[in-house]
């Protein structure tokens, strides 16, 4: 077969396709060329999810009549005329290909019009061919209607979703914008139906609007500085059973990045229980000569010259701000939150600090044990009231607390015949190199056909090594990043869990009193995952609660 050069419209075709993906893209792409044409006001418009007409309208810059004409061909932009720009680029698009990948596979109208021009212009170019150009009467700014696409690619247009997916993908996209510029106005309109109106404003102001299921009272706004880096944005003090709610920002710029979503997980490490996510809008500045985005073809994914300094930077400011304490009140007409569970605090119907309240309430007498509910809570009483104890989240806290006391002293049992687990080659190299399963106590090396076990860590039954270490996997090449320290915290905390007492257990009164006195000794607040432990209240609180004082 003869080696052939493919055609020009094929060629704009084939490259159409790794930018332009969906209606998402295009919508993604023209909000990027409306934000670097300095739009105040920025009006997205779908017809039929987009699939029948996306309209994009912004009130920027415009683009006379000799720009206008050139806009849609490949590689003209604005934004850089020579290589060396590339390494210093502030702006969203850069490499010329929007309107011309847009353009190659749809049926494309622009009307723009500069502040000095007496009047707009207008084009029509359909699947790359420009069909006309004329003047109009329009406002100063570029109105882009993009209809039909994908009409001369029919293997693409099949793989158009739903009208309903489509939209929800535009929305999302639509949605990290109205997040990365507080200064723009959003206007998103669907089927004639106004879905958002976003007048500038704040970020928690943004987030509210775009995130009603994220309680206000839990978020917390953040701007850190270390040398040329600057950390901004706001997280939430509760965690989520929803993935997919680490937001990522670089110079402004939505990103999926495995260093940045890393360091937040590692910077919530103790406050997350099994299934739990954080959330978190970060906005990372740094130099543009410190990131490479020209990686990816729709420019989603970053690369940082030093992963390392970056994934530290975010994960300590981070960590910090989780770190201070939270001081929470309760009013008694707020009948619903008596019993909420705050960490190791208890809710105050008084604005006395919880701290010296939750002293008074755990020092002192006895625990006296009063029963247990639904087999999962322990219920205890004292003289000044009662303290209930999560006893699966308690025992978790002291057997990882067991087994970092092992790792301190050093305490290993090196086997009489060494175990062998069959594994991949590939996994079984990880773990025998690794320096966290050294320090661990564990002794490994790699063998013909898996890993040989030859020492294992003293709080370790034998019959838990294989599970623990083919579990380890996916934790050890997070190590780089997260640290040595971090790796062996959240190795441990899940090994803890599963070693705990479970609901079904049975757990004598002896073993539950013991459990809680242990607790309120050595002065645990939350089990290795940061979950609360123990919620206790005051019979003074639950007097002035059923208006008995």
């Amino acid at each position: 077969m003869k080696i052939k050069r493919l055609d020009d419209s094929v060629v704009s075709k084939i490259a159409a396709g790794e930018v332009v993906v969906g209606v998402h893209s295009v919508v993604k792409e023209l909000i990027e060329n409306a934000l670097d044409a300095k739009a105040k006001k920025i009006v997205v418009e779908l017809i039929n999810g987009g699939k029948s007409e996306v309209k994009v309208k912004d009130d920027g810059e415009g683009m006379d009549e000799e720009d206008l004409k050139v806009c849609f061909l490949p590689h003209t932009t604005s934004k850089i005329s020579s290589f060396s720009d590339l390494s210093n680029l502030s702006s969203f698009g850069f490499r010329g290909e929007a309107l011309h990948s847009i353009s190659s596979v749809s049926k494309m109208r622009v009307i723009s019009k500069t502040a000095s021009a007496p009047f707009g212009h207008e084009i029509e170019v359909v699947a790359g061919k420009l069909v006309y150009s004329r003047p109009i009467h329009s406002d100063v700014g570029t109105t882009v209607i993009v209809r039909d696409l994908f009409f001369n690619v029919p293997a693409r247009r099949k793989f158009l979703k739903s009208a309903a997916v489509e939209s929800r993908m535009v929305t999302e996209i639509f949605e990290k914008f109205c997040l990365s510029r507080l200064d723009v106005h959003f206007v998103l309109v669907r089927d004639q139906q106004v879905v958002y109106d976003l007048v500038a404003s704040d970020l928690l102001e943004r987030v509210k609007a775009i995130f009603p299921d994220v309680p206000v009272q839990s978020l917390k706004s953040f701007e850190v500085e270390h040398k040329d880096m600057q950390l901004r944005g706001c997280l939430s003090l509760n965690t989520f059973a929803k993935r997919r709610m680490v937001i990522c920002f670089v110079n402004d710029r939505f990103v999926v990045n495995q260093t940045l979503t890393s360091a937040v997980y590692a910077a919530y490490s103790d406050m997350l229980e099994k299934g739990k996510h954080p959330f978190v809008v970060l906005k990372l500045s740094l130099n543009p000569r410190n990131i490479d985005v020209n990686v990816h073809p729709q420019k989603l994914e970053v690369k940082f010259v030093n992963e390392e300094d970056v994934f530290k930077f975010v994960r300590d400011s981070l960590r910090r701000l989780l770190a201070k304490p939270i001081v929470r009140q309760i009013h008694v007409q707020e009948r619903p939150r008596v019993a909420e569970p705050v960490e190791f605090y208890r809710p105050s119907v008084q604005p006395e600090k919880i701290e010296e309240v939750e002293e008074r309430l755990l020092e002192g007498e006895k625990l006296r044990f009063v029963g247990t509910v639904r087999g999962r809570y322990v219920l205890f009483e004292k003289d000044e009231g009662l303290v209930i104890l999560d006893f699966h989240a308690a025992h978790e806290r002291i057997v990882f607390e067991q087994m970092m006391n092992s790792l301190a002293k050093r305490n290993n049992k090196t086997l009489i015949v060494a175990m062998r687990i069959r594994m991949k080659e590939t996994d079984a190299a990880l773990l025998a190199s690794s320096q966290v399963l050294k320090e661990l106590g564990f002794a490994l090396s790699a063998g013909d056909e898996g890993l040989i076990v030859e020492q294992i860590p003293d709080w370790m039954e034998l019959s838990e090594v294989e599970e623990f270490l083919r579990e380890s996997v996916d934790e050890l090449k997070l190590v780089d990043l997260q640290g040595m320290r971090e790796t062996i915290k959240k190795i441990l905390a899940d090994h803890a869990c599963k070693k705990s007492m479970r609901t079904r257990d049975r757990v004598s009164e002896i073993e539950m009193k013991e459990l809680a006195e242990k607790i309120v000794s050595e002065g645990y607040s939350t089990c290795p995952h940061g979950r609360p432990l123990m919620f206790s209240i005051g019979f003074r609180d639950l007097d002035r609660f059923f208006g008995r004082d």
